[in-house]
């Protein structure tokens, strides 16, 4: 049967000028875009939980400072592989729905088996199992996203995005009444100092520090209840997404791949077989990408997010450590506020960039994100023992390093379509930056001294603005882009399909062909309606399906 080709969506448009119209997108999907904005915002909860509970969790498994390191780096890579492996099951073999619910439910019971570990070999096991949790959930959480709104994914990502650094921030408030924060790997005649205890007093009348037992200072520590108090959050997010995903799947609230996909759906429309479709959506073939250009353009937007997430991590993990060591007149315990700012700033910009993605273009946001982090970060190397200028520089920077890697993706997304490899690809990109560049600035911070911090994250920063000109230049070229036919830099005015070209009226309703879930049965929506294309390109049970 024929199929006329269709225009965008009436109902996703504004002032009939075919500019998107996010709040009807919301309207019909908020059940289940909330929903992966809890899943994420766990997801930032696990994430953040190690820096406050550190030596705590040293005094519960008797290991030193530099042992404890290694739970940072095995807790990432195993994110890393989580990734890798989410995005080639979901691929081949497992639905996109069932990966989430695997990783919302390992994450809240690892979480509460941590408390349990006694040894350090079984606190590492328990964190690598954590970690993959923690992979599967990124990439499964970024791809329904963007498989659900395609090109006019770029708001809904963002706030996805906050609920992470929103979760990140709000774990180490919940951790820190709980924590003792001393370290027990070295104690002097069996004793360790509660620097967070008030003096005691000896027999001459001078202050002494308060020491205790490493048993005594085990007891002490209740770090055990900011893991249950996490774990019983994460397990409430849990209970809710295994509700929506069940609403889901009996079609009772609506997840699905809307006709306000611009080229995205003109591909499907085209396709006259259920071979046609699955050649469509990459399923044939794991991490087969496709021409040179769209490969160009994976790989310069796998190093931008290496960058990104390598900087936020880095700075993240030593600006404490910087402080202390670098910035006079800071306080003790100050550095745990510069920490904490950091968070909330970061946290605030993701909140910010939710109303800004609905009238800016991904790419004029991503080119004020990186030049305020290299000013930022250049403020804060040339004046990097100032106290104000340690604060300024920092809030600065969480502001505008917030939303790069949401936007960078819904940039991508404009150039070319983001199935299950791509994204895949993407973030394990994104994991390998959080887990090797730490690891980098580590050793540089031994080796050279505290500023070398700063230089590294400033060429980090440098080199994103770099790898963002090449993007640019590649992805403007791209057929999908040349088809949306953007007509301003800056603002979101006007996404103009090669297809209605062909309409005297591009808002006319047409009939629309679609498959059906259980024979690809080809029917013809009536005159007067648009219908939804529905999940995973004609098939229900599709791991590609959004729900």
């Amino acid at each position: 049967m024929a199929t006329t080709p269709t225009t965008f969506d009436p109902r996703v448009t504004e002032n009939g000028d075919n500019k998107p119209h996010f709040r009807v997108l919301l309207k019909e999907n908020w059940v289940s875009v909330m929903t992966d904005c809890l899943v994420f915002g766990s997801f930032g909860m696990g994430v953040a939980i190690l820096g406050p509970t550190l030596f705590d969790l040293g005094c519960q498994t008797s290991a030193s400072l530099r042992e404890l390191q290694w739970v940072f780096f095995v807790q990432l890579l195993l994110t890393l592989v989580g990734s890798v492996s989410a995005g080639c099951l979901a691929q081949r073999l497992v639905p996109v729905h069932v990966l989430m619910l695997i990783g919302m439910f390992g994450l809240p019971f690892t979480m509460l088996l941590v408390p349990a570990c006694t040894e350090f070999t079984e606190l590492l096991l328990n964190l690598m199992l954590m970690g993959w949790c923690m992979g599967c959930i990124d990439c499964v959480a970024n791809l329904r996203m963007i498989l659900r709104f395609g090109t006019n994914v770029s708001p809904f990502l963002q706030a996805m995005h906050f609920c992470y650094g929103l979760g990140a921030f709000i774990s180490p408030m919940i951790a820190a009444p709980f924590t003792l924060d001393v370290e027990c790997s070295q104690p002097v005649n069996g004793k360790v100092t509660l620097d967070t205890f008030e003096p005691t007093t000896n027999s001459s009348g001078a202050q002494v520090p308060t020491q205790v037992t490493v048993s005594r200072a085990q007891h002490l520590s209740h770090s055990e209840s900011a893991f249950f108090i996490l774990a019983s959050i994460q397990f409430l997010f849990t209970a809710i997404v295994i509700v929506v995903v069940i609403l889901e799947k009996k079609r009772i609230i609506f997840s699905g791949v809307t006709v306000s996909q611009s080229a995205s759906m003109t591909s499907v429309r085209e396709a006259t077989s259920e071979q046609d479709l699955r050649d469509i959506s990459g399923q044939t073939h794991c991490f087969c990408f496709g021409t040179r250009e769209i490969v160009v353009i994976i790989l310069i937007t796998s190093a931008s997010l290496f960058l990104y997430d390598g900087l936020q991590s880095s700075y993240a993990d030593y600006i404490y450590s910087f402080a202390v060591k670098n910035v006079n007149g800071l306080r003790k315990g100050e550095g745990a506020y510069l920490n904490a700012c950091f968070w909330g700033t970061f946290a605030l910009g993701r909140l910010i960039a939710i109303p800004c993605a609905t009238r800016l273009t991904a790419a004029f946001m991503l080119s004020c994100n990186l030049v305020g982090c290299i000013v930022a970060l250049f403020i804060t190397l040339i004046f990097r023992g100032n106290h104000a200028m340690a604060y300024f520089g920092t809030c600065v920077l969480g502001l505008f390093l917030s939303s790069m890697s949401p936007t960078i993706m819904s940039l991508t997304e404009l150039f070319i379509d983001i199935n299950a490899p791509i994204a895949s690809c993407l973030v394990v990109s994104a994991a390998l930056g959080e887990t090797l560049c730490p690891v980098i600035v580590g050793n540089l911070f031994v080796a050279t001294g505290p500023p070398s911090f700063l230089t590294f994250c400033t060429v980090l920063a440098v080199l994103s603005g770099l790898l963002y000109g090449a993007l640019y230049f590649f992805g403007r070229n791209t057929p999908k882009y040349r088809g949306l036919k953007s007509e301003s830099f800056i603002w979101i005015t006007r996404f103009e399909n090669q297809f209605q070209k062909e309409e005297s009226n591009p808002f006319r309703p047409v009939g629309v062909k679609y498959y059906s879930e259980k024979d690809l049965d080809t029917r013809t929506a009536p005159e007067g309606e648009v219908e939804n294309f529905p999940n995973n390109f004609g098939n229900c049970n599709s791991p590609y399906s959004p729900g």
